[in-house]
């Protein structure tokens, strides 16, 4: 049954905030049960590297396409979407051989690349532009919270009833939000654009945000800090353990730190980008802080004060994973009037890519420094290079006319 008006902003903000929640958990449940799974599987866990390449390299190519298919369905009709592939992926993954990890592989990373666009529409159009940037925040928090969910629960289900089961718990999250989209499916889809499809627009909206330069900016800059999210993720503990003597354990609390520090700081930067009217002066700030905490990494020895080390883990957490929801909502403020999802999709692929650029760069570099820690310089360039893009970002969109979408 579809509810008979607009629901309210909250309604907006839970639905696209649990359907952020559920690509999440869908991504990373593999990873978090992997010695589990390869033990049904009799393969090697570290396998699990290349489901997690081909998830997102699957959510990358979808991002491109999901801003039309948001246009030409709607927006509930494509969170819906996300959730069925999410929830086909999970059953997959519960079938005992590599193949249907490859197949559910593929239909989680679809349901990845499907959630962004939908929910860019449903916050621009449902909730008020002076709170956008805090909507947005709010939204964003699914991510880390989804993962930390998985964190706390995956592991203990794998061990005590079987890992399938964390399987189902992710999919039970993902059949109330399928509902939870249905409700208002109705007033959500009611301006969708069934004429819409790819042949007008082959490249979805990636060439529409290239070639609208504050747009093109603030992508880029997207990159390098998801590059430097996914390093910092990725890396940490094998740094702490193998060049800094800390323990696996010790280490493993450091990165959770992180992940802690990237979720509680999501909702006040979204504030303060609303206070100030200005999301790239507050992404700014957080590049600064990004290169102020990796030089600490780099320089950082066992014998510093717990205290301080945990706020240097904070520190990370807040700049390397806080960032992302002000960059969906400064790309939605500058989308053309109608281009809504479109730019949310472009924007997605730039994220994506970061994301699989980042850690393969990182290895590389290892093969030729042998040292963690000075491989961690790239993170210093990759918040250097996210300034510059950014600082063009403002120059030229204080010359660009006012944009439709806001």
């Amino acid at each position: 049954m579809s509810l008979p008006h607009a629901p309210a902003a909250w309604y907006v903000v839970l639905v696209t905030t649990a359907a952020q929640m559920v690509v999440a958990m869908g991504n990373i449940v593999l990873p978090t049960i992997a010695p589990k799974v390869a033990e049904t599987l009799q393969v090697d866990p570290v396998l699990v590297g290349y489901h997690v390449g081909l998830t997102f390299g699957v959510a990358t190519v979808t991002s491109v396409y999901s801003g039309i298919a948001t246009l030409r369905w709607g927006p509930a009709a494509a969170t819906q979407l996300a959730m069925v592939s999410t929830l086909a992926g999970l059953g997959l993954f519960a079938l005992p051989h590599v193949a249907y990890i490859v197949a559910g592989s593929v239909l989680v990373g679809i349901g990845m690349g499907m959630a962004a666009p939908a929910a860019a529409q449903l916050l621009v159009k449902h909730t008020s532009a002076e709170r956008r940037n805090l909507m947005f925040a709010i939204k964003q928090t699914g991510v880390p919270l989804g993962g930390v969910l998985v964190s706390l629960t995956a592991p203990a289900l794998a061990v005590t009833v079987g890992w399938q089961w964390a399987l189902a718990f992710i999919a039970a999250f993902a059949i109330a939000t399928l509902v939870l989209a249905r409700r208002a499916r109705g007033a959500w889809d009611r301006e969708r654009q069934p004429a819409a499809n790819a042949r007008a627009e082959p490249f979805g909206g990636v060439p529409l945000v290239w070639r609208l330069e504050p747009l093109r900016w603030i992508s880029l800059a997207a990159v390098l800090f998801s590059a430097a999210q996914r390093i910092l993720l990725s890396f940490t503990v094998v740094y702490l353990v193998a060049e800094r003597g800390y323990g696996l354990v010790e280490a493993g609390i450091m990165l959770s730190v992180a992940q802690i520090g990237g979720s509680v700081s999501r909702i006040p930067w979204g504030w303060l980008a609303d206070r100030l009217r200005s999301g790239v002066a507050v992404l700014t700030l957080i590049g600064l802080i990004m290169m102020l905490c990796s030089l600490a990494l780099i320089a950082f020895d066992a014998e510093w004060p717990k205290p301080v080390v945990y706020l240097l883990f904070l520190g990370l957490g807040a700049s390397c994973v806080g960032w992302n929801g002000l960059v969906h909502a400064e790309c939605a403020r500058l989308s053309p009037a109608g281009s809504i999802s479109l730019v949310a999709g472009g924007t997605s692929f730039f994220i994506y890519g970061g994301v699989m650029l980042g850690p393969p760069v990182f290895s590389a570099a290892y093969a030729v420094t042998e040292s963690y820690g000075m491989t961690f310089w790239l993170m210093v360039a990759a918040a250097v290079g996210a300034l510059g893009f950014l600082y063009l970002a403002a120059r030229t969109a204080r010359n660009a006319p006012a944009p439709g979408g806001r």
